[in-house]
């Protein structure tokens, strides 16, 4: 799937996931609290492979333990979200310092 395609496809699964109620709260500019953010990426989505949705031209697939480099630098400064290659979780960063962890309706519920 190339970068359009994967991008179009998380805006059209969006509306199934069932996001938790609660924002966390992970920081901004120099006070990001990476290891929580590490263990909540590992905690939520359990996938060798993830897929990182930013933008059209920007969205790909990454290996699990490449993901923090790719994220680090837009952490709490842009909008953007991991997703399961199965598109079942997710876990949406926005660039206030928060994230929402979601899943696919019926999925686990």
């Amino acid at each position: 799937m190339d970068s359009r395609e994967m991008y179009n496809a998380t805006n059209h699964l969006t509306p199934l996931i069932t996001w938790d109620k609660d924002w966390i709260h992970f920081g901004t500019e120099n006070e990001i609290m990476l290891d929580s953010v590490e263990k909540i990426i590992e905690d939520h989505l359990s996938d060798k492979n993830l897929l990182f949705i930013h933008e059209r031209t920007t969205s790909r697939q990454y290996e699990r333990k490449e993901i923090i480099d790719i994220i680090k630098p837009i952490l709490g400064k842009e909008n953007f979200q991991l997703w399961t290659i199965s598109m079942d979780k997710a876990i949406q960063f926005n660039r206030i310092g928060v994230l929402h962890l979601g899943q696919k309706k019926g999925n686990g519920e």
